[in-house]
């Protein structure tokens, strides 16, 4: 018999908030609790493409397979309290408070309930958190920059421009602990595709000259 799933999402939200709710997991195996998260909320998000989880958890793969859909997961350091955030194939997200597994009923139950009641000096949190992120994100660029031909100056400045443009979508949108994570991901993907792309067209012309 399976049990209910210990979740709490806050009925109402301002934009600026950057906590949906709370989730209660049964144990730190990362693998075993979200396929039920998942699952509970894909009708809420859509098919979700990742998870994004503070380190701490144990048996943490960088992928699973939860019903036909391919779930990544990405880990990240925080001085934040533990969370996870959903992301859906369409951007919607949530992103949710973990409460500890080993909390007792009573101290569970509570947390529970409180994620029901908004922050306090919200505003002021996620401000801080957007002008944090917008640094970072930064400093994403030339990380991921340093990995190309450091005399390549027009494919630096791709990079910067596609991490901004990564970065823009999250702009309102209350996860900004997470948005260095997120641009990173998504910007190495696309440099990857490019790279194969480019070695694919340098391929074929040398296919094509040793033809003639």
């Amino acid at each position: 018999m399976l049990r209910p799933i210990r979740l709490q999402i806050k009925p109402f939200q301002q934009s600026t908030e950057h906590i949906d709710g709370a989730w209660w997991p049964r144990s730190r195996r990362l693998a075993d609790e979200l396929p039920e998260l998942v699952t509970s909320l894909s009708e809420r998000l859509g098919p979700i493409a990742m998870v994004g989880y503070h380190h701490g958890w144990d048996d943490a793969p960088t992928v699973l397979e939860i019903g036909d859909h391919r779930v990544e997961l990405l880990g990240f350091s925080s001085d934040d309290p533990p969370s996870v955030i959903l992301i859906g194939q369409d951007g919607h997200h949530l992103t949710l408070r973990v409460i500890p597994p080993d909390a007792n009923d009573q101290s569970g139950r509570q947390a529970l309930d409180e994620a029901r009641i908004d922050e306090a000096a919200v505003d002021v949190v996620a401000a801080a958190n957007r002008a944090a992120a917008a640094r970072t994100v930064s400093d994403v660029a030339d990380k991921l920059a340093q990995h190309e031909e450091p005399a390549d100056a027009q494919r630096t400045a791709q990079i910067k421009q596609w991490c901004e443009q990564a970065a823009q979508q999250f702009v309102d949108a209350p996860i900004q602990t997470f948005v260095p994570i997120l641009v990173e991901h998504i910007v190495r993907n696309r440099m990857l595709e490019t790279r194969a792309a480019s070695t694919s067209a340098d391929f074929l012309l040398r296919r094509e000259a040793a033809s003639h």
